[in-house]
């Protein structure tokens, strides 16, 4: 497949470090020389220099002969212009666009960006609220989202020291809740992948698994994790991932008091005026009069948006301080991650890997229900059906070979959630779960297709 990439920022080049593991055909556009740089050779990619809103610079790119176009530069309007040039003249069939203005997001105009040619429209902010939304409920979760039409949940958990996960082998902590469908599919620590057959889970370590919806309070409890209600909310930060969240909480039947922090006067007016039943504050949250004018003890949930990775991380722990149970901070540097494990703060959300996410879930095709990003970049979670063709259906597990980097995280039939098991025999419209890791999604697809191409 090759994929072309209008915009070398952290969104253009993270995807392209990622599918070119998949050794996907990259070519990544840029005006920018110095943000192209060297990564040509880093990534061994093509980049191409000039602005993708320019006809000549995408046949320079090769555009002629391109599957997809992803235009994620920084600017809307060059996005929208670069679909429709990437349609009219060259033909490329898949095409998705970065867009921020809440202006463009609106419904009205929905037909104007048909006319240009924009397939799909993604924009960070909303895709950042969502992803904080999903993560909100669950005390320590690093990743968390719902498949299987919320029949089946994932969920990322960071082990802590007083956690009943350390200290504990795989198979340990399966016996935890043999009662329950949950299978463990990756165990990361700092950034390397831990084999399930011997690992012992250390503190910091993240464990992620797969598990029967309906048992997920079960299982939280047995691991030493609270679920708590999306209520008693305090943002700090209004800007556009503050707004965006700010309007999906209160959409939320469930949650309720939710208030934001916005320095900004102008801002603060404008938040005011657009939220309906969000309390609008304007003020410095790291100023310690508003602090304690806010009387944080009275909040269940503290969470960072502002364009600042440190003030983000200050603030949060500056809510644990205060008594807040639950905090999440926006991180776009991933190498914080590893270093505030310790610190208190439960959630960190990237940002770029959630426009990552969005984007390959869009990228997937064929029998491929759901596709999910880890935060971290380890790898996807896949929700794939299963057709009489595919190799998974022609034997029980056991007598699989299932390729290394993949592994079987269960099966839904119908509306049960079955664990894997060496005698489970998948069946022809079973939706199979995998953790895929990064780089062997092609292995993924051979278990998949018998002359049939799903991805």
């Amino acid at each position: 497949m090759k994929v072309i990439i209008a915009g070398a920022g952290e969104v253009g080049v993270a995807l392209a470090k990622y599918l070119r593991a998949e050794d996907d055909e990259i070519v990544l556009i840029d005006k920018d020389a110095d943000k192209l740089g060297s990564l040509s050779e880093q990534l061994d990619i093509q980049t191409v220099v000039g602005s993708s809103s320019s006809p000549s610079v995408l046949d320079r790119a090769g555009a002629d002969h391109a599957d997809v176009f992803l235009a994620v530069t920084g600017n809307d309007e060059t996005n929208i212009v670069s679909c429709g040039i990437a349609n009219s003249l060259f033909h490329i069939s898949k095409r998705i666009a970065r867009i921020s203005s809440s202006e463009y997001l609106s419904s009205k105009y929905k037909t104007f960006l048909e006319s240009m040619a924009v397939e799909v429209v993604l924009s960070p902010e909303v895709e950042t609220a969502c992803r904080i939304v999903d993560n909100l409920t669950v005390s320590g979760s690093v990743d968390m989202t719902s498949m299987g039409g919320g029949l089946v949940k994932f969920i990322g958990l960071r082990c802590r020291k007083t956690s009943p996960l350390a200290g504990k082998t795989i198979a340990e902590i399966r016996s935890m809740v043999q009662d329950a469908n949950v299978q463990i599919v990756a165990v990361k620590r700092r950034f390397q992948l831990m084999s399930l057959d011997n690992v012992t889970v250390k503190s910091g370590d993240d464990v992620y698994f797969l598990a029967d919806a309906s048992h997920l309070t079960r299982i939280l409890d047995v691991f030493g994790y609270a679920s708590l209600p999306p209520r008693y909310i305090v943002i700090y930060g209004g800007g556009k991932v503050g707004f965006q969240l700010a309007k999906q909480l209160e959409c939320d039947a469930v949650s309720r008091d939710v208030t934001l922090v916005e320095k900004d006067d102008e801002r603060a007016r404008f938040l005011a005026e657009k939220l309906e039943s969000t309390l609008v504050i304007n003020g410095d949250a790291l100023d310690d009069a508003l602090v304690d004018e806010l009387n944080l003890k009275n909040y269940k949930i503290g969470i960072a948006t502002t364009n600042s990775d440190e003030s983000n991380i200050l603030l949060s722990l500056i809510s644990k301080r205060a008594g807040i149970e639950r905090t999440c901070a926006l991180i776009h540097n991933p190498l914080y991650n590893n270093v505030l494990s310790g610190l208190g703060i439960d959630t960190t959300i990237d940002p770029n890997a959630v426009m990552v996410s969005s984007i390959l879930q869009y990228l997937r095709k064929g029998r491929v229900k759901d596709d999910y990003f880890i935060q971290s970049g380890i790898g996807e979670i896949l929700e794939i059906e299963a057709l009489k063709t595919s190799r998974i259906t022609k034997n029980n597990l056991g007598k699989i070979k299932i390729p290394e980097g993949v592994v079987v995280g269960g099966v839904l039939r119908g509306d049960l959630f079955m664990l894997p098991n060496k005698d489970l025999m998948v069946k022809e419209k079973d939706i199979v779960f995998l953790f895929v890791e990064r780089g062997h999604v092609q292995d993924a697809e051979r278990l998949f297709s018998v002359g049939i191409s799903f991805f």
